[in-house]
């Protein structure tokens, strides 16, 4: 009678076992499957950001390309950007410029994409830009002022008729950088530029 007792008592420590092990085994799949998805999920998001925070900096250097030909192309307001003949141009609106003063401009770029049905993702970058042109020192010098019209080189002459004769160009605007005396020789006032 003892023997048939230990043998009930056996089986049923073996069903509990079953069950037992069968619980451990489903928790521990149910949590690789969820940290699995979670990564998946995760990484493409990653992705995403990254190629928002790209973006976003496309369209500073977008803007960028569009100030330098002229620093009053940006005016104050809600743009997108669009290409026309390779060019750059303000349209629509994720980027947002605003005066910070009279030579300098802050400009917002904002990329926003939908991540899942019940959220949207968005990264904001922004810069400063100033009218650096503008704000370049003027030319101290004849030859200064020529190279920054974009000449070789620039010499002050005693008139224009030297500057034909030199094979030179007349620079009207470089004349103010010319020294009028020169000790014991004629006046030098008339800016001629090497082209």
């Amino acid at each position: 009678m003892r023997k048939a007792l230990l043998t009930t008592n056996q089986a049923g420590f073996s069903l509990v076992e079953v069950i037992l092990s069968t619980a451990v085994f489903v928790l521990l799949v149910t949590a690789l499957v969820g940290a699995y998805l979670y990564g998946q999920e995760s990484t493409a998001l990653a992705g995403n950001r990254a190629r928002a925070t790209m973006l976003a900096e496309e369209g500073l250097e977008a803007v960028r390309n569009i100030r330098d030909p002229a620093y009053a192309n940006l005016t104050d307001g809600t743009y997108g950007l669009s290409t026309t003949s390779n060019q750059w141009n303000l349209s629509g609106s994720k980027t947002i410029i605003s005066s910070v003063d009279t030579k300098r401009k802050s400009v917002t770029s904002n990329v926003t994409w939908q991540q899942n049905p019940q959220r949207s993702g968005s990264v904001s970058l922004a810069a400063r830009f100033t009218n650096w042109i503008g704000s370049a020192p003027p030319p101290a010098s004849c030859n200064e002022y020529a190279v920054s019209q974009e000449y070789s080189a620039g010499t002050c002459r005693q008139n224009t008729q030297q500057c034909t004769n030199n094979s030179e160009i007349y620079l009207s605007g470089g004349d103010a950088f010319c020294v009028t005396d020169f000790p014991g020789d004629p006046s030098h006032d008339t800016c001629c530029a090497l082209p």
